[in-house]
This record gives structure tokens, sequence and C-alpha cells, in this order.
């Protein structure tokens, strides 16, 4: 009895050990974020807790998303491209014929939280989810989360989910704020998406449990709304113009060693004027715009630092993995460069429906030509900073990695660092294998190895990126054909002197769609 009583207690110290050791992992992700907005990647908005990650961490220079909110959070989630993953667009079902666009995540693909509950994690997911959304059982909870708040649709409120279209908010797989319930006076969501994940995080360190925490932002996201003390703090601050930040920003790029200075910054886009084009109401209308942009990224700073404190408190700071990224470069929706506000409520209010127009995300995607939705280095370039106290070497604490990687590579990673089994079933249905490569090499100093390229489609715009090489075209356009080496903001096109590497590219791009669930798209030149 003594004997199997000491060979008991034997086990269980090395289950809590193993528990123990497993890193917590939190990944933030805003929502139309461009490469420069932060401080850390050359941007004047404030940002001093993002900016001590990245100090502390690393950051990457040449991290790539889809282009778009839903394909990246699902290839974020799967470790799979999103059409393989049934999200090639967004939520809207295109019928059994087109396998990759199902609208939702399909059982062909596990999520992250899937695969890490064997290991014993608290998996929690507090934000938009906006991966299928019809039913229940596409929710978080349903797809291996252990908790939940947040929207299961789309973003879109900050203040009163109300405000706009169908929105709900959701605890668990109860919706307890629609359109006939708000939430009380000073609820907003990019701290009620953090405070709420908090609260489990909290529970997850008392049962001595390992956590996954995925915080899905909707900021920036328009319309644009945040709180007035923060958009007081910024007024006044962009009236130098959109021509002289995007300078400011290039030359910050350039210094921090993020954008080599061999690297031109692409030009103004067509159609945005100049800025000493405008009459001085319009300018302090443009003003106003970024003021209440950037004040949402402020706020998103505001609660990474909470999420800091709050883990230093617990005691699991040094052992907890935060990965921070945004799911596209800077959008230009709203057809109007100015941008334009057709709520009834003073801009930046929860009445309001504000947009900051491709003026401002020309400067939110600096150095980088194009936006979200575009397969351009400006749509699908995104930061991502890494930092995990006990697990990223001391050597290199501080350093920018520059080798291409995916949100593909998240899975992956998180595999190896949790010591997960990526499944070949789940529920009785085959899984793909993963697509990615684990980062965890670059976390010790070292390389990792890419056996294939990286491949981009959506709505017809295509990419690949092999090498120091990308191909890229827009809706059926001619490939444009890259050296990301010496020209990482695409302003020298050597499709037509290069036709030989061209045809490679765009063959492998044709092989690669049609493994992936691709739709068939009109033939580029």
């Amino acid at each position: 009895m003594k004997k199997l009583l000491t060979t008991l207690l034997i086990c269980f110290a090395a289950v809590t050990s193993s528990a123990a050791d497993k890193p917590n992992i939190i990944i933030i992700m805003t929502h139309d974020m461009g490469f420069s907005d932060i401080g850390c990647y050359g941007g004047e908005i404030e940002t001093p807790n993002l900016d001590m990650l990245a100090k502390n961490g690393v950051h990457f220079s040449q991290f790539y998303n889809t282009s778009r909110c839903s394909p990246t959070r699902s290839s974020l989630i799967s470790g799979l491209y999103s059409h393989q993953a049934g999200m090639g667009l967004l939520t809207n079902d295109q019928g059994e014929h087109n396998p990759g666009y199902r609208g939702r995540l399909m059982e062909r693909c596990v999520t992250i939280a899937e695969v890490l509950r064997p290991q014993g994690y608290l998996s929690i997911a507090t934000g938009k989810w906006h991966m299928g959304h019809e039913k229940k059982e596409w929710w978080p909870l349903g797809r291996g989360f252990d908790r939940f708040y947040g929207c299961p649709q789309g973003g879109g409120f900050f203040f009163r989910p109300s405000s706009w279209g169908n929105r709900t908010v959701v605890r668990g797989d109860e919706v307890i704020y629609d359109k006939e319930r708000d939430p009380a006076e000073g609820w907003y969501a990019t701290d009620a998406w953090t405070d709420e994940g908090l609260k489990y995080v909290e529970e997850a360190v008392a049962k001595k449990k390992p956590f996954f925490w995925y915080l899905a932002h909707n900021a920036p996201h328009f319309p644009l709304q945040a709180k007035p003390e923060d958009i007081a703090k910024y007024r006044g601050k962009y009236k130098a113009g959109w021509d002289v930040i995007r300078e400011q920003r290039y030359q910050r790029l350039v210094k921090l060693g993020l954008i080599d200075e061999n690297h031109k910054l692409a030009p103004r886009y067509k159609h945005v004027p100049a800025w000493d084009s405008l009459s001085e109401e319009e300018k302090d209308t443009q003003d106003e715009r970024m003021a209440i942009y950037a004040a949402m990224v402020d706020c998103v700073d505001q609660n990474v630092g909470k999420i800091i404190d709050s883990l230093k408190r617990l005691g699991v700071y040094d052992n907890t993995l935060i990965i921070f990224l945004s799911d596209n470069g800077g959008q230009s929706e709203g057809k109007r460069p100015l941008g334009f506000n057709r709520g009834k409520g003073a801009p930046g209010t929860a009445e309001s429906n504000t947009h900051y127009g491709t003026c401002w995300a020309n400067v939110s995607s600096a150095p980088f030509r194009k936006f979200k939705n575009l397969i351009h280095e400006g749509g699908i370039s995104t930061p991502l900073i890494a930092h995990w106290p006990k697990g990223i070497s001391a050597s290199i604490r501080g350093s920018i990695i520059k080798q291409t990687a995916h949100v593909i590579d998240i899975m992956p990673t998180l595999v190896e660092l949790s010591g997960a089994q990526y499944p070949d079933k789940h529920k009785g249905h085959e899984i793909i294998p993963m697509e990615g490569v684990s980062l965890k090499p670059l976390f010790d100093g070292g390389k990792i190895e890419r056996s294939d390229a990286i491949y981009f489609e959506h709505t017809g715009k295509k990419g690949v990126r092999y090498g120091k090489w990308k191909l890229v075209c827009t809706y059926g356009l001619k490939w444009e054909l890259y050296d990301m080496e010496n020209d990482r903001t695409e302003l020298n096109d050597l499709a037509s002197e290069m036709p030989e590497k061209k045809a490679q590219l765009a063959k492998m791009w044709e092989a690669w769609a049609a493994r992936c669930f691709v739709k068939k798209a009109k033939r580029t030149k």
C-alpha cells in the first residue's frame, strides 16, 4: 500500500510539473491595423506596452497574413490555408461545389484549442470570432474552447452591439447583448474583451492549468469609435498631414532596421490628394478621423498593459508566450479616399459611422503599396511580436527576425511548444496536415527551413512568396514579379525581364490552388 501511494505521488508530481512547464499562450490580434501604426514599427501612436514586448522579445519584419479578416483568423486558428479550412472568403456559404468557400471552419480542420485540450490547457476566446456563426456548434465552445466572451459574427461596434446590424455579444453560448439588450453605459469592446479574458486566466491559474487565450479585437476596424479622453490625446497631431507622416514613418522604419534604406517609400496612392491641396476645414476633419483611429490603437495598447500587469501579479508572466499581430493591412473600404461619417452622431461616438478613408490607410500601410483585400505588401504585411521571458533566448531579445513567416506557422509553433500532437483524425473526420513550420528555432536564435513557397489568394487576387521572389497580381491582370531583397515596396516589376522566373512561380501557384480548394480563377498572363 505504501509503495502504491509513493508511486501515485510520483506520478502526480510528474503531471503537476509537466503542467507547470507548459507555456501559457496569449494571441492578441487587431483588426485592420497597418504595418507601421504602432511605435515599434515606426508609428507615432503611443504604444509603450507593445514597444516593451518587442524590446524584450522579438519582432518580425516579414510576417504575412491573408489580406482579410476571416481568412486570416481561420489560417491562424487552424494552421491551414484559409481555403483548406473552408474560409476562402467570409461567412457566406457558397455550397458543396466550392469546398474552400463554406463560410465556417470545416470538420477537415482542427483548431489550436482542440489540439491543446489533451495537454490540459484551459482555452479561452474573447472578442471577434467571425469563423461561422449561424449554428452554436460553429462557435468557439463547439471548436474546442472552454470559455468564450465575444461576438460570433464580425465586429463593427464598440459601445453598443445594437449600433451595428445583427451583432450580438455572447458569454459561453448564451446571447447576453443584442439589438434589444445593450450593455451598461461605459462598456467598450476593447476593454470588455480584455477584462473578461483576464477573469478566465485567473480561473486557469487558480486551477493550476496552463491556458491558451485567443484575444481577437475588433479595433481599429471601422466604424471608428473611441473614448473621448483617448481621442483628445491625439487631436491636432495629424494636422501635419499624410504626406509628412508617411515620410516620418518611413524614416523611423529605416532607423529601426525594419526596412532597408535601399527600399524606397512607395509613392502616395494615386487617388489620395496632396495634403496641402486641402482646405483648413478639410484638414481639421481629417485630423479628427485619424485621431479617433489612433485612439483605438492606443486603447488596445492600454489593455496589453493590463494583461502584462495581471500576468505579473498572478506569477505567470515569465512562462507566458504573448504573440501580437494584425489580420490585414490598413483598410481603404468605403470607396472614398477622404473617408466619411454617415452616422447620426459626432465622429467617434456610438451613433457615428466614420471611416478614415484611403488617405489614412495609405499611412497605416506605409511604406508599402496597396491595402486590405490586396496581395501587395500593404495588404498582407503585419507586425508580429513574440514575447516569452522563459522561452526566448536572452541573446536575441530585442532583435528583428527577417525570415519570412505566415499565420499558418502559428499552429505548428504552439504544437511544438506545448508538446501536443496534431491529429490525423478528429471526431471521426480526416484532418488536413498542417501547412506551416514551427517558429521555435527562431526563438533560440536559429533559422527555419521551409520546403515550399508561401501562397496567397483572395477574391481573384493572387500571390506567391518564394525565397526572395514574389509574384503577385490583382483581379486577373498581369503577373508582377518583385525581388523582395532589393525592392520590398514593390516598385520595380521584373516580370517582363524574367519570364522564366514568372512562369515557374505561376506554375507553383496553379498547383497550390488546385490542391487547396481555391476556386478556378481567370488565368493570369
